[in-house]
């Protein structure tokens, strides 16, 4: 029987980008914007950026357990409070201020991988332009992330780090113009999406290859001999062999499916004999981080050496019944973190892939009644065996509120006291990025720089 995997709306989600591509590309970009030529070491290395859509509560997943520090979080979230007793300690660290910290009950795996060395947190991060004290915040002087406390602003600003700008091209996109700069439309991009098209995969002239948690998206027949199949696949193939010279809009239409399904054969042969080891749950997070596992394994085979990876969880903007509803999608993302870092393991993958999470924005350490509003900084993850795990980097902030608080400008939304420049700055550079072209890379970066310290977060050794 025939199988069809191609639908009109998953052409235009998946095969469709790989052939606006190379369409659209006029000549081969090596630079960032504004024509400076960007220079990345190659290396077998990967990026694997999953994105937690709506803006995570993480100051309900990663909590401080002493007493003074505790107390200070019970009172402030008032309702949405976990008793020490729920948390899971991180064992053997204590920060700077003397706190210790807890994770979410729902977390056990990602506890285990911080006790083992394998996952940090970057702790009050959020895109910035500049440094913000909160009496510049609120006199009206500071500059500002254009569109603060927007779900569409803020999720483009955590893909380019650019917030003083609303850009449709992003950091992993500029790897792979510099990386991928003759690439041909047979070749699959170095920039695999999960989450179809997104912004930080687009560079100046490359967009990122889609595929689904069940691999690439094209024309499939089985290879069971009937009449059937094959006359589906006779007609397949003169549709792939004609020409429309007269009508432009054909033309180009079946230039894009044939590219399409072109690139769908490449991935397609690239992981069909590529096995996973490990065990994964029946999540779509779980499932589309096994095909993560799976692609990386067959980077040799798909003629990639570095990749980077985009994955959406969608479903963070809890406004409403954050303690069950963040408890399950949690357990979801810690699950399937835990299972995707085994994979690695058991595959000999792992000092090659790091693993990070971003969201929109952390949310009010105030209560609205049954969950939390839009806020600015908050904790996201760091997972890998290359990474400095065990660590919360940055300065967990104090969580009082007013007066008490120094970053809080009004119902616990707090100032980040860490740029995603920092942030991916670290990351940069363990790709193959030099020092000296981070700047270039993410153009806020310096103003973040303290006095006789790097404006870099050691989030590797």
């Amino acid at each position: 029987m025939a199988k069809f995997a191609l639908s009109r709306r998953q052409f235009i989600q998946t095969g469709a980008a790989a052939g606006v591509w190379s369409m659209s590309r006029t000549a081969p970009s090596f630079a960032l914007p504004g024509g400076t030529p960007l220079s990345i070491a190659p290396a077998r290395k990967a990026l694997v950026f999953i994105m937690l859509d709506g803006g995570n509560d993480s100051y309900n997943m990663l909590v401080p357990i002493d007493d003074i520090h505790h107390r200070q979080y019970a009172e402030t979230r008032s309702n949405l409070a976990h008793s020490k007793k729920e948390l899971l300690p991180l064992e053997g660290y204590t920060d700077a201020n003397g706190r210790t910290f807890g994770l979410h009950s729902a977390m056990p795996e990602v506890r285990d991988l911080f006790d083992q060395r394998k996952l940090s947190f970057v702790t009050n991060v959020g895109p910035m332009i500049e440094r913000v004290t909160k009496e510049s915040f609120l006199n009206g002087s500071a500059r500002i992330p254009l569109g603060l406390l927007s779900h569409a602003d803020q999720f483009k600003h955590w893909q380019t780090s650019r917030p003083d700008q609303r850009l449709n091209k992003g950091w992993f996109g500029y790897f792979a113009d510099a990386l991928q700069p003759s690439k041909s439309e047979h070749e699959i991009a170095m920039n695999i999406s999960l989450a179809g098209n997104n912004i930080v995969q687009n560079g100046n002239s490359s967009l990122p290859y889609a595929i689904t948690e069940k691999g690439s998206t094209g024309f499939y027949v089985t290879e069971e001999q009937s009449i059937l199949n094959e006359t589906i696949k006779a007609s397949f193939d003169k549709l792939m062999s004609a020409s429309y010279d007269g009508d432009p809009f054909k033309e180009t239409y079946l230039n894009l499916t044939r590219t399409a399904q072109a690139q769908h054969e490449v991935f397609k042969a690239g992981t069909k004999d590529v096995s996973v080891p490990t065990a994964f749950s029946e999540t779509p997070l779980s499932q589309e981080l096994r095909k993560v596992a799976q692609t990386i394994k067959a980077s040799s085979e798909l003629g990639l050496q570095q990749q980077t990876f985009f994955l959406r969880y969608i479903g963070w903007d809890h406004h409403d019944e954050l303690l069950d509803t963040q408890a399950g999608m949690l357990r979801i993302l810690s699950r399937a973190l835990g299972e995707f870092q085994t994979a690695l393991i058991e595959m000999g993958l792992d000092d090659q892939v790091v693993t990070f999470t971003g969201s929109d924005f952390g949310r009010t350490l105030t209560s609205n009644g049954n969950g939390t509003d839009h806020g600015w900084g908050g904790n996201t993850i760091v997972m890998g065996t290359p990474v400095n795990g065990g660590q919360v980097f940055g300065d967990y902030p104090e969580l009082g509120l007013d007066s008490d608080n120094p970053l809080d400008v009004g119902n616990g939304v707090l100032i980040p006291t860490t740029s995603t420049d920092q942030l991916y700055a670290g990351l940069a550079h363990w790709f193959g990025t030099p020092h000296d072209q981070l700047d270039m890379l993410f153009p806020n970066l310096h103003r973040f720089s303290m006095p006789g310290q790097s404006s870099n977060l050691k989030l590797f050794g």
